[in-house]
């Protein structure tokens, strides 16, 4: 298949790549950078970046391109991904994540081709449902609690418009919370790794946390990516799907794991400054319809997911250490 990636050198991005190259995908991908990472660098030779940023080039260059590349399926990805990032900058967060968007749709309707397209929204724009709401399925109402979650529940919306209204091929993932291998330590589970990593080698004196009693349905990334896979094979245009677990983990049992994992005693510290007033207490997926749909079965464990990153940012870690 030929295969058009936005965001193609994030986080998410650089796992999917990789496992469209399994199934045999003839990819191209586009980002800002224009370039894959030190971390993605073994994808140089076969995966081509160019540099476009959906979001200030407008619909016709997007045409042009959708024209001149002829994808098959279209994995749009290119967003501002993280809820407290969002709540500091939320126009530039509206911009990239519903005018992206909106310049890709478009871009696709010009050209005259119709592609199908899967686009990535996110199981934050629930909100915080209410008790008969859990776990939550997509007969849920959308309420958002920041402009991450409002701005891509628009961009779902934007999307089965153009369904309705132009006949597009699109089927919208929303995706709960994911982990793994090569994510940021800003966000939650990242976070603690490196700080464990941290600690064990000396350079910390303890792991700085807020609110620990948050749930969470946290998927390996590589799971997710298997996901999008499957429905861009398998989902229906028009339709919503949920991607989770099914299963809740408590931040401070996801601590206490890294911690089990640790080769020296661990201090904990809770700063109440990191309490983030974006975050929903209790938020699980019903991944039912997708499931059916995909037959899709997670593979990681999330104790295997953390192992892994642990190791991970022991390994950068130590690397930042010998290079001071």
């Amino acid at each position: 298949m030929r295969v058009l990636i936005t965001g193609a050198t994030g986080f998410v991005g650089g796992h999917l790549t990789e496992r469209l190259l399994q199934a045999g995908d003839v990819i191209v991908g586009l980002s800002t950078s224009g370039s894959w990472s030190r971390q993605l660098h073994h994808l140089n030779p076969l995966a081509r970046v160019e540099s476009l940023n959906v979001a200030t080039v407008g619909p016709s260059i997007c045409a042009e391109l959708i024209a001149r590349k002829q994808p098959e399926v279209v994995y749009h990805l290119a967003a501002q991904p993280n809820p407290q990032a969002s709540v500091d900058f939320p126009i530039e967060t509206w911009n990239v994540n519903l005018g992206g968007t909106l310049n890709l749709l478009e871009g696709v309707r010009l050209s005259g081709l119709r592609p199908r397209i899967v686009l990535i929204g996110s199981g934050v724009s629930y909100g915080n449902p209410t008790a008969e709401y859990i776990p939550v399925d997509e007969n849920c109402p959308l309420r958002p609690n920041n402009p991450y979650a409002a701005s891509k529940a628009a961009a779902d919306l934007l999307a089965i418009q153009h369904v309705l209204a132009h006949n597009a091929d699109i089927v919208i993932a929303r995706p709960f919370n994911h982990a793994g291998p090569r994510q940021s330590e800003k966000y939650v589970l990242g976070g603690l790794a490196r700080q464990v990593a941290e600690v064990e080698l000396g350079l910390k004196e303890s792991v700085v946390v807020g609110n620990l009693n948050i749930v969470r349905d946290f998927t390996d990334v590589r799971d997710i990516v298997e996901g999008y896979y499957l429905l861009a094979k398998l989902g229906k245009s028009g339709e919503v799907y949920n991607i989770g677990q099914g299963v809740g983990t408590r931040l401070q049992d996801a601590l206490d794991f890294l911690i089990s994992q640790a080769t020296r005693s661990i201090e904990v510290r809770v700063d109440p400054a990191r309490f983030r007033a974006v975050d929903s207490s209790y938020l699980i997926a019903n991944p039912a319809k997708f499931r059916e749909t995909t037959k899709w079965k997670p593979y990681y464990t999330i104790e295997h997911t953390l192992k892994d990153m642990l190791d991970e940012q022991r390994r950068l870690v130590l690397e930042k250490a010998a290079n001071l």
